[in-house]
């Protein structure tokens, strides 16, 4: 009897080691397992990490390029394509898709690419900007050119003007012994000095055109003007007179005469008959052509 008490047990001890030694394994196999979850989370986790400031690297750099291509006036549509896509995968990797290393390659690839292609882009700009600089200062120099050319013409023209001006002024027509003389009703003819008003029924001036190598020859308009002892123009559109332009003024004159003018110290005589009487007093003649006072004299009547 008490030989099967103690053989009872042993054997429930050899039952409990057994199962101590199962429930150790068990454990023992339950923590290894745990362990290797872990570190596989932590490998993800720190894999995740590593992806995302990679991507964010690259997204700083588009950025950039994208900034410079924008400055040297290029084609941003690449670039800006390339950002979008970059910003989805980026969401796609925060949502825990841990496979895009093949896309951080072509990243990588494409920035390599845009640095070659901006650098081409910059020296281009860089050549425009030194023809843009060469053109600039062709322009100055031909702005500054023809400012002296027309500086150069206008000088000129002013000469030419001042010559011109001189060449007209000397070749007005000069009238030399402007005498005056009283033609009587009966064709009596007296030198004009204290001439009887009862005999003076018509003026007769003569006078010399002379000759002058600047006047060119031809047809002649002379305007007479006689001036009455009060400084009045005898004017009188019954008999001939009119107005003319003397200095930019508009002037009356008395009587006008064409003269073909032959340039040879010619003999000119112009004849005025009034309607009305000659007060007595002093008178003044003038001729005019061509825009100059070309001669004086003077007679009286008593």
């Amino acid at each position: 009897m008490e030989k099967k008490s103690n053989s009872g047990i042993l054997a429930a001890l050899v039952i409990m080691t057994i199962l101590a030694g199962v429930f150790a394994y068990l454990y023992y196999q339950e923590k290894q397992l745990s362990g290797k979850q872990t570190q596989d989370i932590q490998a993800k986790v720190t894999e995740l990490a590593g992806m995302e400031m990679k991507l964010d690297s690259i997204s700083r750099k588009l950025d950039e390029k994208i900034a410079e291509v924008e400055g040297l006036g290029g084609d941003l549509a690449e670039l800006t394509k390339m950002k979008q896509q970059l910003e989805a995968d980026r969401a796609s990797l925060r949502k825990g898709n841990a496979n895009l290393g093949g896309k951080i390659k072509e990243y990588e690839t494409f920035l390599k690419q845009k640095d070659e292609e901006i650098a081409q882009l910059r020296q281009e700009n860089q050549q425009l900007l030194s023809e843009k600089e060469e053109l600039t200062t062709a322009n100055q120099t031909l702005t500054q050119e023809r400012a002296t050319v027309r500086d150069s013409l206008s000088g000129a023209l002013a000469k030419t003007e001042e010559l011109a001006g001189k060449v007209h002024i000397a070749s007005a027509l000069k009238a030399r012994n402007v005498k005056t003389y009283a033609v009587s009703s009966k064709g009596k003819v007296r030198e004009g000095e204290k001439v009887k008003s009862k005999r003076v029924d018509k003026i007769r001036v003569d006078f010399m055109l002379e000759k002058n190598p600047l006047s060119e020859t031809g047809t002649k308009l002379v305007y007479l003007r006689i001036l009455d002892p009060n400084g009045a123009t005898i004017s009188d559109t019954g008999t001939g007179s009119g107005t003319f332009q003397y200095n930019g003024e508009t002037h009356q004159y008395t009587y006008s005469k064409e003269v073909d003018y032959t340039n040879n110290n010619q003999d000119v005589s112009i004849l005025y008959d009034r309607s009305g009487d000659f007060t007595s007093g002093n008178y003044a003649v003038q001729l005019f052509c061509e825009g100059f006072l070309i001669g004086e004299g003077t007679f009286s009547v008593r």
